[in-house]
């Protein structure tokens, strides 16, 4: 797979004022940890900020949610259906939450945005791989939906070492005997950056401290606290 081959992500326009700033990456690279840094960062500034994770509270308690993050259950739950009702949840949280406060002028910062169901479950649920593969890179129904999520300002890509990524991974409560093939985390790692790439997303590196990750970003941050102009569906 070429970095032509990845797909081209067409957002809807942004409805206020807000800027929207959008965090991926596998599990491990540090959305979570950065996301709070950058919250804490333009809170200090005098700028108001939400933030927000996907999935969404509502998904992560679903049954079928919980059969496949927590049990592995693949046999009970359709990948297509999964990859559905995840657009499905980003969808609506678009329309019900971050919308709204871009609308009010508040900055959001999700913790993954369109890439999220690949970091989420991909990497520890091989059988999922050729579906949400599928629906990312050759099925037009993704790349059509994402017309109905808000096109961020700017979209950081976290990559980091594999075992950097499995050590944070394992020092998690519950998560110490997951599953992790550094080789398998590598590739998805470079997928993510070549969809990056494709789509004008921030690739950072993570692999260093928390307050050097965020230095990185703040180019990009600054360049957000410039008066809004009017932004058009990419």
């Amino acid at each position: 797979m070429t970095s032509s081959e990845a797909p081209r992500l067409r957002f809807g326009p942004c409805p206020g004022p807000g800027r929207l700033i959008t965090i991926d990456g596998l599990d491990g690279s540090g959305k979570t940890t950065l996301a709070a840094s950058l919250r804490d960062h333009l809170t200090a500034a005098g700028v108001p900020v939400l933030t927000t994770r996907f999935p969404t509270t509502r998904m992560r308690e679903s049954s079928y949610f919980r059969l496949l993050r927590d049990q592995g259950r693949t046999d009970l739950v359709d990948p297509l259906a999964f990859e559905v009702a995840y657009m499905v949840d980003r969808i609506q949280h678009c329309r019900t939450v971050i919308g709204p406060a871009l609308r009010s002028g508040r900055t959001v910062i999700t913790d993954r945005y369109a890439l999220s169901s690949i970091g989420t479950l991909l990497l520890r649920l091989p059988e999922m791989r050729k579906t949400v593969l599928d629906a990312l890179f050759s099925d037009l129904w993704f790349v059509d939906l994402c017309r109905h999520l808000i096109q961020p300002d700017v979209s950081f890509v976290l990559w980091t070492r594999a075992e950097t990524g499995a050590e944070r991974l394992r020092s998690r409560p519950g998560e110490a005997d997951a599953g992790f093939d550094p080789i398998e985390y590598e590739e998805l790692q470079q997928m993510l950056l070549r969809v990056a790439a494709v789509n004008d997303m921030v690739p950072i590196d993570s692999s260093v401290p928390p307050a050097d990750v965020v230095t990185a970003c703040r180019a990009h941050l600054d360049a957000l606290r410039q008066p809004a102009r009017q932004r058009e569906r990419a």
